[in-house]
C-alpha cells in the first residue's frame, strides 16, 4: 500500500498533467492503465478519501461537466505539488536552508501551526527555534512566513556554511 503522501503526489502529478481540462475520478479510479501515473494498490475508497483531503486543503477543485465529476489543480494545489517534489529529491545542492524564528509567545497557535509545517516539511530541529534541511525549499517557507504574518519574527537562510554542526545533518 502507499503511503499517503506518495498518493498525494502522485494525485496531484496526474492533476497537473490534466491541466485545465481536468480529469474525472472514475479515469483515476478505473482506468488506472491509462494515467501517466500508476496508483499501486490504492482502493477506491482511500482515493475517494485522498481526494476529499485535497479538496478540503483548497488543492484540487471539483466541477461539474456532462454529468461528470471533474477535478483540477489549484495555484495551492501546484505550489504544494513543487514542494513535495522538491522534498522527494534526492539531489542535494550543496546548501542549508536554515529557519530561524521568535515568535512571541501571544501569538503560540501561529507559532505552533509554523513549526508543525516545518515538521512536515521534514525540517529537522536544530535548537527549539532554529530547524535546517538539505531540501530546496526556502521559497516555500518564506511564503508561508508571510502567509501567517510573521516576517518580523522569522527568517530563512540558504548557506553552504554551517561549520561542524553539518556533520549532524550528513545523515539526514
Amino acid at each position: 500500500m502507499s503511503r499517503p503522501t506518495d498518493t498525494k503526489l502522485l494525485l496531484l502529478k496526474t492533476l497537473e498533467k490534466a491541466a485545465d481540462v481536468g480529469i474525472t475520478i472514475y479515469d483515476i479510479s478505473e482506468n488506472r492503465h491509462r494515467s501517466i501515473y500508476t496508483f499501486p494498490n490504492i482502493r477506491k475508497y482511500s482515493l475517494y478519501h485522498a481526494v476529499h483531503r485535497l479538496t478540503r486543503d483548497g488543492l484540487v477543485e471539483k466541477s461539474k461537466h456532462e454529468g461528470k465529476i471533474l477535478l483540477r489543480l489549484t495555484s495551492g494545489g501546484k505550489e504544494e505539488l513543487e514542494i513535495l517534489e522538491a522534498l522527494k529529491a534526492d539531489h542535494w545542492d550543496g546548501k542549508f536552508r536554515v529557519v530561524i524564528f521568535d515568535v512571541p509567545e501571544k501569538h503560540r497557535k501561529v507559532r505552533d501551526a509554523f513549526r508543525e509545517r516545518l515538521k512536515q516539511w521534514g525540517l529537522v530541529s536544530w535548537q527549539k527555534s532554529t530547524w535546517v534541511s538539505k531540501k530546496d525549499i526556502a521559497e516555500p517557507i518564506r511564503k508561508f512566513i508571510k502567509e501567517l504574518g510573521i516576517e518580523d519574527w522569522a527568517m530563512v537562510l540558504v548557506t553552504d556554511d554551517v561549520g561542524i554542526a553539518s556533520k549532524t545533518f550528513d545523515r539526514r
